[in-house]
């Protein structure tokens, strides 16, 4: 009797020695089987185990949203390894949220498409036209804006929008563009005042023109404008010049044979009539027309030797006023860069600007 409970006693125990040795072999070779992998999720790192031997299942045994728009590298049939990171991503922001979802549980955040109907802004084109006197410009074209229908994922909780996304648009119009007409006819025999009317719409100026409380009227202001749009020198310098030079008297004559608004030296009248066609330094539009031209050519001028936007400045209103060759010689070789007429046509700009006008 004893006999038998010992054998029974030993089965008992050899049966649970081979239950545990088969539990931690199996526990064992589950423990090779977990791996450890990074979760990029729309750029937040997560460290997880899983037990997945695919990406795919990996994703639904973690509860991933995958959306139609959502980007999943590598591929959802790819097998997992040790240490793989798997990124989930997409080119358009909401995709990460799965708003049926939500909505299904009762959550205080709403999704929702809206249609915004929106304006595609027209562009300015500028064409020569040499059958219009240098310095016109004319609108050959009035701009139209265009219309597009872009559609939108709205997310909102409460009150607060916090998710405006793109999803679509769509062309209704096209926008036209508007077409400005730049003439580049040099005139030899007539001077550009009588090329010109007295009509507000004769010359167009874009919308960075302004207009100056100072005495020159509108049209030429406008025409001083579009001269330095064309030749790259700042407006209110050009008007301060003039301001400087001849009190915005286009008939003003200098002691040194110099003429009109700009004071354009007599040394320099066939050099310009050749390149610019003007004929007349008297008339206001020929003499803008003259003297923008040169002050661009001192602007190039200073530029070569000097960097700052100061001392560029300095040079080239120094050398208009005095010649580049006597100003050079005379001043900036002996290591004088500033004189009075520069920093007193800059600040007669910075009065302009400031107080707009004079």
């Amino acid at each position: 009797m004893k006999e038998d409970k010992a054998y029974a006693l030993r089965k008992t125990l050899s049966i649970v020695t081979i239950i545990l040795i088969i539990a931690t072999a199996g526990l064992i070779l589950v423990a090779s089987q977990v791996k450890t992998i990074t979760l990029n999720y729309y750029g937040e790192k997560t460290t997880i185990k899983t037990l997945s031997q695919t990406v795919s299942g990996f994703i639904i045994q973690n509860k991933i949203y995958v959306g139609n728009d959502t980007n999943i590298s590598p591929s959802k049939d790819s097998l997992i390894t040790d240490g793989m990171e798997i990124k989930v991503s997409s080119n358009k922001e909401y995709a990460k949220f799965n708003f049926e979802e939500e909505l299904s549980n009762g959550s205080t955040v709403v999704a929702k498409v809206e249609e915004v109907v929106e304006s595609i802004p027209y562009e300015e084109q500028k064409v020569d036209n040499s059958l219009i006197t240098r310095g016109v410009v004319r609108v050959a074209q009035e701009g139209k804006e265009g219309e597009k229908i872009t559609k939108y994922i709205v997310k909102t909780s409460g009150k607060d929008e916090i998710l405006r996304t793109e999803i679509a648009s769509s062309v209704v119009s096209e926008a036209t563009p508007r077409v400005i007409e730049v003439g580049t006819m040099l005139n030899t025999t007539t001077s550009r005042s009588s090329m010109i009317t007295a009509s507000s719409n004769e010359i167009v100026t874009d919308s960075g023109f302004r207009q100056y409380n100072i005495g020159l009227p509108v049209e030429q202001q406008k025409y001083a404008y579009n001269l330095c749009q064309q030749y790259g020198i700042q407006y209110e310098l050009f008007l301060a010049i003039m301001y400087k030079e001849s009190g915005f008297n286009s008939g003003a004559v200098g002691g040194g044979n110099s003429y009109g608004l700009c004071q354009i030296h007599v040394s320099n009248h066939s050099m310009l009539s050749a390149r610019l066609g003007v004929t007349n330094f008297f008339d206001p539009y020929d003499n803008m027309t003259a003297g923008a031209y040169l002050l661009s050519h001192y602007f190039s001028l200073a530029r070569a030797r000097e960097t700052d936007v100061a001392s560029v400045e300095a040079y080239a209103l120094n050398a208009y006023n005095m010649g580049e060759g006597a100003y050079y010689n005379s001043c900036y070789s002996q290591g004088i860069l500033h004189r009075s007429y520069s920093n007193t046509v800059r600040a007669i700009r910075d009065r302009i600007i400031n107080n707009g006008g004079l």
